[in-house]
């Protein structure tokens, strides 16, 4: 029987997902009904008109649509999940996680994701993750027989699985299925717009009742009515809106791979410039991953070739190919002569590794670890000192250091509680800061973002390297062993009063993701598995290219460079994205309320809504399209990136504006609408009344960059300069052709009607002036500075 793969039904639920938002809608619903009874009604050439235009904008929304998804589906495959299978033979191939089949055999390494359900052939000190799937956030050490389920992350040692279910039939992908369609993943922006468009849904359907009834009575023509509410569900259902959105998003997350940056959620957009709170580790992000070791301290009465052989006798054993292991075996470049007899995994939940050699008859332990973390359990106190010293030296200069230690007694422990050590050599490593990190800091405190960083590695490492970057209030300090008893009102109140935390276990991390949450929008940067549930639990997930598999699987963002100095030019575009989809939906906003204005107006001076939907479709080309056509252009133009944020959610910050501007609109559109029945109660429409609503569109387009980025630029007016005339020409020039005055439904005004109009367009000009200054952002966040009382007024 034919198989149909999770990345087919996939695809196809994406594109099922895009079709539905471009064809299956109220407002197309009920054209295709006003449709058929025009052509019921005799009016036949409205009728073909109006569907084939409706049909035509349906068949480019998808088309659109549906170019921009594949266009962020190859991006994303740059990331897509893959696994390691071994062949009958023993050979290895590299292939899809949606390749995997029933009793494939996967190898899988620290830093791996489950790919599929199954059971441990073979392992070697492997432990995994599961918070993913059963919310448990502890590594649980895994043997031969164990079950492992799809999802979970190896957080230590590696195994071998044989594979249960695909992928498909996980018990994670049957959690996850609600939530996997392309279109169910919707940004705070985009619920925005939903609930917009619910509540005119609604408002729509009275409206039409009310139509509907008034007709009847007043004995208007059935096929009036009919172009009545094809013309008002046109004008008060903005479905576009929703379309023309996704567009966006697609267009900067496009843009943002072109500056390193690889979003694996096209809303990711948004929530770049949402961050009020980051979070990073620091190997791997302030620190690049070139470790090096600097030195090699030896404990007394040890020799250098002994120092050698534990340390490879512990590399070899392990199996630990971290960076900082990799650096330690490149440093001591020697053979191990032994053989190991039982070998423990490195976790950062337990904070050490250790393995069991024999040598030459003789048989030791050697333990690995933290030197803060092993000091207590040293044997000598003069070993302590020694080590004391090392540890406050080069701590101090933002070094890392490797204790490796042999335990009393030859048996590796399970905890450190009761373990005797001691000491045998101290590793010093160091790595350099990344590239760009001291300028993106710098970037992101300016904006008022606070910076914190988490790790697992000694605080004065931390500090050191955290104020080399730049990072403020270093000085507030604390580790995982003090937040070890905090409750979870505890990780609340006090997480956000520190900048540093160190010697971090990966459940704290998680515990101080999801406490920081409460006081703001917080990413989460990391490169390693143990970033993973971290990165996952944050409302804007970072990761590097080159960490661990599981981690860049998980984030919403992927840094293609490795780079987190590239983050800032993410975040510029970001506000460039987030200010333009305000100017947008101002602008949809806006025509809407001045429809239903001038609906209730005319209503209520006796005269019935003078438009037809083509009608409405002629003024939404002149007041909607053409300068939507510049916003996609401002999206990547270069300009000033906002340092204050307004905090407002996205409703509040556009709807006030965009109503309160319709006022003075609607006053035009009424005046116009007047100016051209000329004294009689001739309810056609003319070319008068679709020009004021033009002109009322196009003005309240022209102040609204204001309103949203603090400023109008130099570029920018001549850009509205030449938009006005061509507006103004194309109209005056279309309104002459008979061909488009027969299709449109439109009557040429007279000279006098238009000069009669300006005046009262420059009226409105000027008073959208004042509204746009009082609304814009600079100068709301300067009247709330004002506000905001000082020290000595306390």
């Amino acid at each position: 029987m034919f198989r149909v793969s999770e990345s087919t039904r996939q695809k196809r639920d994406a594109i099922m997902s895009i079709l539905f938002r471009n064809v299956f809608l109220l407002v197309n619903a009920i054209i295709g009904v006003v449709v058929i009874f025009l052509i019921l009604f005799g009016d036949v050439r409205e009728g073909i008109f109006l569907g084939s235009i409706t049909v035509l904008n349906m068949i480019i929304g998808t088309a659109q649509e549906t170019k921009a998804w594949w266009t962020l589906q190859k991006l994303q495959s740059l990331t897509a999940p893959r696994a390691l299978r071994i062949e009958k033979d023993g050979s290895e191939h590299s292939i899809h996680t949606e390749e995997v089949e029933k009793n494939d055999r996967i190898q899988l390494k620290t830093g791996d994701q489950v790919p599929c359900d199954g059971h441990l052939v073979s392992s070697h000190g492997f432990e995994v993750n599961e918070a993913l799937i059963t919310g448990e956030s502890r590594s649980s050490l895994r043997v031969p027989g164990g079950k492992l389920l799809a999802g979970g992350i190896v957080t230590s040692g590696s195994g071998v699985l044989e594979v249960e279910e695909t992928f498909a039939n996980s018990r994670i992908a049957q959690m996850t299925k609600s939530v996997k369609k392309f279109s169910l993943n919707f940004s705070p922006i985009q619920i925005a717009l939903n609930k917009i468009i619910k509540y005119s849904s609604y408002l729509l359907i009275l409206i039409i009742f009310f139509v509907t009834v008034r007709g009847y009575v007043i004995h208007q023509l059935p096929v009036d009515i009919v172009k009545n509410v094809g013309a008002l569900t046109s004008l008060l259902l903005p479905q576009g809106m929703v379309v023309i959105m996704t567009l966006i998003f697609a267009f900067g997350a496009s843009n943002l791979y072109r500056k390193n940056i690889l979003l694996q959620e096209i809303n990711a957009v948004e929530k770049i410039g949402r961050i009020k709170n980051l979070c990073m580790d620091k190997t791997g992000t302030l620190t690049d991953n070139n470790l090096e070791v600097r030195e090699m301290h030896l404990a007394e009465g040890v020799t250098r070739p002994e120092a050698e052989q534990a340390a490879t006798a512990y590399i070899k054993g392990s199996n630990d190919a971290s960076l900082m292991m990799n650096a330690i075996g490149k440093f001591v470049n020697t053979d191990f002569e032994g053989v190991i007899v039982e070998d423990l995994s490195f976790s950062s939940t337990r904070q050490f590794g250790a393995v069991r050699a024999q040598n030459d008859d003789a048989e030791n332990c050697i333990l690995v670890g933290a030197p803060d973390i092993l000091l207590s359990q040293l044997i000598s106190s003069q070993e302590k000192e020694w080590l004391k010293n090392i540890i406050e030296t080069e701590t101090k200069i933002g070094n890392r250091i490797v204790f490796f230690t042999e335990v009393k007694g030859g048996v590796i422990p399970s905890d450190l509680s009761k373990v005797q050590l001691s000491a045998i050599a101290v590793f010093v490593l160091s790595n350099n800061l990344r590239e760009g990190v001291k300028d993106a800091i710098d970037f992101f405190q300016k904006r008022g973002v606070v910076i914190r960083i988490i790790s697992g590695d000694n605080p004065d490492t931390v500090r050191a390297v955290a104020e080399s970057a730049g990072v403020k209030n270093t000085g507030a300090v604390i580790t995982g062993p003090e937040i070890e008893g905090w409750s979870a009102e505890d990780f609340i109140e006090k997480t956000k009063g520190f900048t540093i935390f160190a010697r971090v276990k990966p459940l704290q991390k998680e515990k101080l993701i999801e406490a920081l949450k409460h006081d703001g929008f917080t990413a989460m940067v990391g490169d390693g598995a143990n970033d993973a549930v971290a990165i996952k639990k944050s409302d804007l997930g970072v990761a590097m290219f080159d960490g661990a598999v599981a981690t860049r699987q998980i984030a919403s963002i992927v840094l293609t460079k490795n780079s987190f100095g590239d983050l800032p030019n993410g975040v510029k575009l970001a506000d460039s994205v987030i200010e333009n989809i305000e100017i947008c939906a101002s602008i949809f906003f806006n025509q809407i309320i001045i429809g239903f204005l001038f609906f209730i107006s005319l209503i209520m001076l006796g005269y019935s809504f003078p438009f037809t939907p083509l009608n409405i479709t002629f003024i939404n080309y002149f007041a909607i399209g053409l300068p939507t056509s510049l916003i996609f252009y401002w999206i990547i133009r270069s300009r000033h990136a906002h340092l204050l944020q307004d905090p407002r959610p996205f409703l509040k910050r556009v709807l006030p504006f965009a109503a309160i501007s319709a006022l003075p609109q609607t006053i035009l559109v009424v005046f116009a609408f007047y100016a051209s029945i000329e004294n009689t109660k001739i309810t056609s429409p003319t070319s008068l009344v679709i020009l004021a609503f033009i002109l009322a569109g196009l003005i309240f387009f022209t102040f609204t960059p204001r309103v949203y980025a603090g400023v109008t630029t130099d570029a920018q007016k001549k850009q509205f300069f030449a938009l006005i005339v061509l507006e103004i020409v194309s109209f005056l020039f279309l309104v002459k052709i008979p061909f488009i005055d027969t299709f449109y439904n439109l009557k040429s005004p007279s000279l006098l009607s238009v000069l009669e109009l300006a005046p009262l367009a420059l009226i409105y000009a000027v008073i959208q002036y004042i509204l746009a200054k009082w609304f814009s952002q600079d100068e709301i966040a300067s009247r709330n500075i004002r506000k905001t009382p000082t020290n000595s007024s306390l």
